[in-house]
């Protein structure tokens, strides 16, 4: 069972209208899907981009590059400044339908890039039950979902992948030794580094990489970031 957080709202659905109408009453723009921190933005793509070149040279050619699933699209920041670079097709999601189809828009000159859109909750993704994807990206986006409802998306997850494949996380993080947070502006759970392990170990995933972005030295204001990879166990 999950302990409630203050200012959490009782189930799912209440969570997810809360948040569509956080990101709805707001402009698609990079200072949106940056929280106002617009200046990080350069540092995160060349942070990421560092990360998936060791990644790429770490399993030298067992990592492949054919298709990639984004978890938390936005409008597209990642998708074409990031991924968009390694993979040759690229499957999309967010709660928002417009989000999903403004980052379509940024590919109009490759319409094959991107592929499949899911707009709908992470929750709520109804996924191919059969190894598709070479990594999974997820960024500022898994603390939409409880603790166990995170275990549940993961193991959904896990039978996507291929053989080697990796799911990577990037997001908020308390720093060591402090509890948990809750933010209820967009029902979003900022958790533990303990915590992403254990929700990892539980979905039948292993941590094989654990970084500390370096975000937080752009913006000060910002919360501690970490950068998790999972593999399958």
């Amino acid at each position: 069972m999950n302990e409630r957080m203050e200012g959490e709202r009782e189930d799912a659905q209440e969570r997810q209208s809360v948040t569509r109408n956080y990101y709805s009453s707001r402009p698609k723009t990079f200072d949106t899907m940056l929280g106002g921190y617009t200046q990080v933005h350069d540092t995160d793509i060349q942070e990421s981009n560092q990360l998936l070149q060791a990644l790429f040279k770490q399993y030298n050619g067992k990592l492949g590059s054919a298709h990639c699933l984004e978890l938390g699209c936005g409008i597209g920041r990642v998708t074409k400044n990031l991924l968009s670079r390694y993979f040759d097709r690229i499957d999309i999601n967010d709660l928002l339908e417009d989000y999903c189809e403004q980052t379509r828009t940024l590919f109009e000159n490759d319409e094959n890039k991107i592929d499949r859109s899911f707009a709908c909750s992470i929750g709520e993704l109804e996924l191919d039950k059969f190894p598709k994807y070479d990594l999974i990206w997820a960024q500022w986006v898994l603390g939409y979902l409880n603790g166990d409802d995170l275990v549940g998306l993961l193991r959904k997850l896990k039978v996507t992948l291929k053989k080697n494949g990796l799911i990577v996380i990037k997001d908020n993080c308390v720093a060591n030794r402090q509890e948990a947070e809750f933010d209820p502006d967009d029902q979003y759970y900022v958790r533990t580094g303990e915590q992403f392990y254990d929700i990892a170990h539980r979905a039948g995933f292993t941590v094989v990489k654990d970084q500390c972005s370096k975000l937080k030295k752009v913006v000060r204001e910002l919360l501690p970031i970490r950068i998790f990879v999972l593999a399958i166990k």
